[in-house]
C-alpha cells in the first residue's frame, strides 16, 4: 500500500506544477496547515478542541487525537510562520532524501508528542495536551538544520548558519522550560528536538540503530564414537566377529553396557 501512495519511481519528483513551478508535499502540508486556521475560525475552539491530543480524550474514546491534533491551529501571526517554515525547510529536506522518507519523517513527528505525552502520564507527569503545526514545523527545521548545518538563513540583518539558529532557539526554550520549573515541556521539546536529529543522522549514515543480536545456538560435536561402532559392527558383518582386534572388542562391549 506504502509503495501503491508514493510509487518509488515518482520519489524524487514534484506532486504537480503550479505556473511552471514544482509543488512539493511539503507546500501542500503547509497550504492545508493555513487551510486549517479559516476552519478553526469557522467551527470555533468549542468543536475544535475535540482534535486536541491528551490523555484525558483517549480516556473518553476520542481516539482520533493523535492524528487530528495537528489541525488545531488558531488564526495567528506565529500559525503563519510555521506554515512558511514547513514549506521552505520541508521542501529542502523532500528534495534531498525522496517524498517517502519526508513521508516517515512526518510520521515520527506526528506520534513522538502523543507518546511522550503518555510516557509522561505513566510517569505521574500529567496534564499535558498538544495541539496545533507548532512542534511539527519546528521538527522540519531541526530536521533541516541537521542536514544542513551550514546553511545560511538571512534574518534581515544578518545571515546566520542554521545549526547556530536551532541551537539558539532550542536553548532559549529549554531555559523558559527550566525557569518555569516545566519539566514535562522539556522532555517533550527534547523528544521532537532528538527524534528529528536521530531520523536524519540515521538517514545519513552517520548513527546506526543498536539492532538485538541472538547468538545461535552452539553446534553439537559429532559423535565419533557412534560412527566407530558402525565400522566395526560394517566389519563384523563383512568378515565376522574373528575378525575384530582386541581394542575393537572392547569398544564394541562397552557399547553394549552402556545400552
Amino acid at each position: 500500500m506504502f509503495d501503491r501512495l508514493l510509487p518509488p519511481d515518482k520519489d524524487l519528483l514534484p506532486l504537480t506544477w503550479w505556473r511552471q513551478h514544482p509543488v512539493y508535499l511539503s507546500a501542500i502540508l503547509a497550504l492545508a496547515a493555513a487551510a486549517s486556521m479559516v476552519i478553526f475560525a469557522i467551527l470555533g475552539y468549542s468543536l475544535m478542541s475535540q482534535m486536541v491530543f491528551s490523555i484525558d480524550a483517549i480516556a473518553t474514546g476520542k481516539v482520533w487525537t493523535p492524528l487530528t491534533y495537528v489541525l488545531v491551529n488558531p488564526p495567528g501571526i506565529w500559525t503563519v510562520v510555521g506554515c512558511y517554515l514547513l514549506w521552505r525547510f520541508g521542501e529542502t529536506v523532500e528534495r534531498h532524501f525522496g517524498r517517502r522518507i519526508f513521508v516517515q519523517l512526518l510520521l515520527v513527528l506526528l506520534v513522538v508528542s502523543p507518546l511522550t505525552i503518555g510516557l509522561l502520564h505513566l510517569a505521574t507527569l500529567r496534564g499535558y495536551s498538544c495541539a496545533g503545526i507548532n512542534d511539527l514545523q519546528f521538527g522540519v527545521f531541526i530536521a533541516f538544520a541537521t542536514l544542513y548545518p551550514r546553511a545560511g538563513i538571512n534574518l534581515f540583518i544578518i545571515t546566520i548558519d542554521a545549526w547556530i539558529l536551532a541551537s539558539i532557539l532550542v536553548a532559549v526554550s529549554a531555559l523558559a522550560d527550566v525557569a518555569g520549573r516545566d519539566w514535562g515541556s522539556l522532555l517533550l521539546l527534547a523528544a521532537n528536538v532528538g527524534s528529528a536529529y536521530v531520523f536524519i543522522r540515521y538517514q545519513k549514515g552517520e548513527i546506526q540503530l543498536p539492532r538485538l543480536r541472538i547468538r545461535p545456538s552452539p553446534k553439537k560435536k559429532p559423535d565419533r564414537s557412534a560412527a566407530l561402532i558402525d565400522d566395526i559392527l560394517e566389519k563384523v558383518h563383512r568378515e565376522g566377529i574373528h575378525s575384530l582386534t582386541p581394542k575393537e572388542r572392547e569398544i564394541l562391549e562397552n557399547a553394549s553396557r552402556k545400552k
